[in-house]
């Protein structure tokens, strides 16, 4: 058929498009998903955390998705659906790096913080290889009754009363007509042509761009350090377990491990302190990189490339955001709408509170006053989302060059991370906080302390002054520390931090 009438079309199938397909078939809706690619396919945002999970979880029960369940932990993914591909993430495992020098660390953990967030492999996060999971997602979809184009480019896109896709597939014209349309990805020009979205990324603070790729025959960190003598008995879980930041003055690097032996792997700079030197090759900025740490270097000698086919990918701009989130008749999920820097894994589980808060809101598409009430209540909050997380990252970045100071800007988020947890268990379905609790006044006034705080000792690093510093965050994020940030029994190891 090359003509097509539904409630909902979704651009965009990924895992939170799919999700969302899944979610309104649920719903009685009529669904089509419109792909541009092919699944599978290489994509990143691959790291999920405790509240993320939790939120699976939530969705799971509250649609009645059993087999969706079991991907909210390691333990239970693994004996459902051991063909698609995860790896275990117990927690956060920061190291600190200083430019031409080994790898090196204290007993007082100088240059470590290890951040648990559940007791074992069982009950683990995980690292989810996304050509494996969104594919699963995608033919849940299918299954459940969606309607699914792939390779189909959007030539022209209206809203009026309805909305109308015209496309093309397989060389032939294809026609999309819907009552409300999804936007999970796409390009930022052709939604501002067709709803006059206009693009706004200056907001942002951040600053970042980024290499990555899928390695092979990385040695692990731990492997690392015993090599160059380091303890590591005091670790609370295996540090490569975990979302591993090699962290430096202006960026850091990430390392997550899948079962299938593979680590994925991405270097984040700041574009302000190391800005991009058209002259070099992305292979050779690469290893101009690596050169700069020896460590990191040594650990990575043997890596070869596995994903993706193209090799080595560069993007010279991360951040991006559109200040409209939603029309009378449609609405962007947070992928689409903005984009900070993946140093707090948050992309997985904001995109599933959006999904569910979205199609809940959706519940109102035969009512245009509670339809308008209710995406306005969406709009505002994947704005604050994501201007939160972007203020999180900022203030790490700025804090990178001292790493007393960068722990401490990570507490915001660990402090927000676990409350919005606690607060989201104890609330109804659908009654929870925002997402980080990114509308939550008093947190929000805690943020600013923080950030004003930081600025003000930034310049200095003396003892005295870490310890003003120290103090103020602790002083500002008492409300929000239930789990024991800022005192763990061991100087920045933290045991646990998420009740699962």
């Amino acid at each position: 058929m090359n003509h097509h009438n539904v409630d909902v079309v979704i651009v965009g199938a990924g895992f939170s498009g799919s999700l969302a397909a899944i979610l309104l078939l649920r719903e009685g809706r009529s669904v089509a998903l419109v792909e541009r690619g092919k699944h599978p396919r290489f994509a990143i945002g691959e790291s999920s955390t405790p509240l993320a999970d939790f939120k699976l979880r939530e969705i799971a029960d509250c649609y009645g998705l059993p087999r969706l369940k079991p991907l909210s932990q390691y333990g239970t993914w693994k004996q459902a659906y051991p063909n698609v591909m995860c790896g275990v993430k117990r927690g956060f495992s920061y190291f600190h790096h200083h430019e031409g020098k080994e790898f090196q660390t204290s007993a007082e953990h100088a240059s470590e913080l290890l951040v648990t967030a559940n007791s074992s492999r069982q009950t683990a996060d995980t690292h989810w290889l996304r050509s494996d999971v969104d594919a699963f997602l995608l033919e849940e979809a299918i299954a459940a009754g969606a309607i699914y184009r792939d390779e189909t480019l959007i030539e022209h896109s209206e809203s009026n009363d309805s909305i109308r896709l015209d496309c093309r597939r397989d060389g032939q014209p294809l026609k999309i007509e819907a009552r409300f349309l999804i936007i999970s990805t796409g390009s930022p020009q052709l939604w501002n042509q067709a709803f006059a979205v206009p693009a706004s990324g200056q907001a942002l603070q951040t600053r970042s761009r980024s290499l990555f790729a899928h390695f092979a025959n990385v040695k692990p960190w731990h492997d690392v350090m015993d090599e160059l003598g380091l303890a590591t008995s005091d670790h609370p879980f295996p540090c490569d377990q975990a979302a591993l930041h090699h962290v430096f003055d202006g960026g850091w690097m990430w390392q997550l491990r899948f079962d299938d032996e593979t680590t994925s792997i991405g270097l984040l700079l700041d574009s302000h302190r190391h800005p991009i030197n058209s002259a070099l090759t992305t292979n050779a900025e690469w290893h101009q990189w690596l050169e700069r740490f020896p460590s990191i270097k040594h650990q990575l000698v043997d890596a070869t490339i596995v994903r993706p086919q193209a090799g080595l990918q560069r993007v010279d701009h991360l951040q991006h955001e559109l200040r409209k989130v939603t029309g009378a008749n449609w609405a962007l999920l947070p992928a689409a709408v903005g984009f900070a820097d993946p140093l707090f894994s948050t992309g997985i589980g904001h995109a599933l509170f959006s999904v569910d808060r979205l199609v809940t809101g959706l519940r109102d598409l035969d009512d245009p006053v509670r339809l308008r009430e209710s995406l306005a209540g969406y709009s505002l909050r994947v704005t604050q989302e994501i201007d939160l997380i972007d203020r999180f990252v900022s203030l790490a970045y700025r804090a990178s060059g001292d790493f007393s100071q960068y722990v401490l800007a990570t507490m915001p988020y660990f402090a927000a991370a676990t409350s919005c947890e606690q607060a989201s268990r104890d609330a109804r379905h659908g009654a929870g906080p925002a997402f980080l609790l990114a509308d939550n006044p008093e947190f929000l006034k805690a943020m600013r302390l923080v950030e004003e705080s930081h600025s003000l000792n930034a310049k200095n690093a003396s003892v005295s002054s870490i310890e003003q510093f120290k103090n103020k965050v602790a002083d500002a994020l008492r409300p929000f520390n239930h789990v024991g940030l800022l005192s763990p029994e061991v100087p920045r190891m933290y045991r646990h931090t998420a009740a699962k």
